[in-house]
């Protein structure tokens, strides 16, 4: 069986892979996961092709790469799961030209969004989670000028461990500066945790109007 898949890049994906048949064709994406993470790999599966048959494979309606079916019109290659900037459902189509199979998937990367990189003490921001299935649990937590804060954020939603909070990152009467913001499943704070993702609030005496703009903690 040929295993070549050329420059195949996809959008993270979610909701378990579920694969669609379509004149006796189908598409599978094995180790079945509720939302697959940007960075993540799996194996895209095709069956019932004609035999040897250069097969295009697109996701949501784009080119993504092709392969060549083998002998008994199967195929399977690795496919590598990209960025995406929300959790979303994806579909990924493959066809010999004659013949077409789907399979359909959700997915997200793993982030934490705020429009504010720059703000004032003790102002509540909206912060956006994305693929948090670390743990059952969000937290932030803040380091800077004598300021050690630990607050739980939220209980991230299925499937693909999203949240939504408005909270306050530098409590009021912090000093201005720099503050190191870490987000992460652990209660207790750590510079070893790992999947942990980190970003910087420079707290300003007024908000400044270039702090408009997605900050992603990474």
């Amino acid at each position: 069986m040929r295993r070549v898949m050329k420059a195949i890049t996809v959008a993270t994906a979610g909701l378990a892979a579920t694969a669609a048949t379509a004149d006796a064709a189908t598409l599978s994406l094995d180790s079945v996961r509720a939302c697959y993470l940007s960075g993540t790999q799996a194996t895209i599966s095709g069956s019932g092709f004609a035999a040897g048959a250069p097969i295009e494979v697109t996701e949501d309606g784009e080119a993504r790469g092709s392969t060549v079916a083998d002998t008994s019109g199967a195929f399977a290659a690795t496919w590598n799961f990209g960025g995406l900037n929300a959790a979303k459902s994806h579909t990924i189509t493959a066809t010999d030209g004659a013949t077409a199979a789907s399979v359909t998937y959700m997915g997200t990367t793993y982030r934490v969004a705020t429009r504010k990189s720059k703000g004032r003490a003790g102002r509540k921001y909206k912060l956006r989670g994305y693929g948090f299935l670390f743990g059952r649990k969000a937290f932030m937590h803040v380091r800077g000028h004598g300021v050690r804060r630990d607050v739980f954020l939220a209980r991230p939603k299925a499937p693909c461990g999203t949240f939504t909070v408005k909270q306050r990152i530098a409590p009021a009467g912090s000093p201005f500066g720099d503050y190191k913001v870490q987000f992460d499943a652990k209660k207790k704070y750590s510079k070893k945790t790992p999947n942990a993702l980190h970003f910087t609030l420079n707290v300003f005496p007024r908000a400044s109007a270039a702090a408009a703009g997605w900050t992603l903690a990474r």
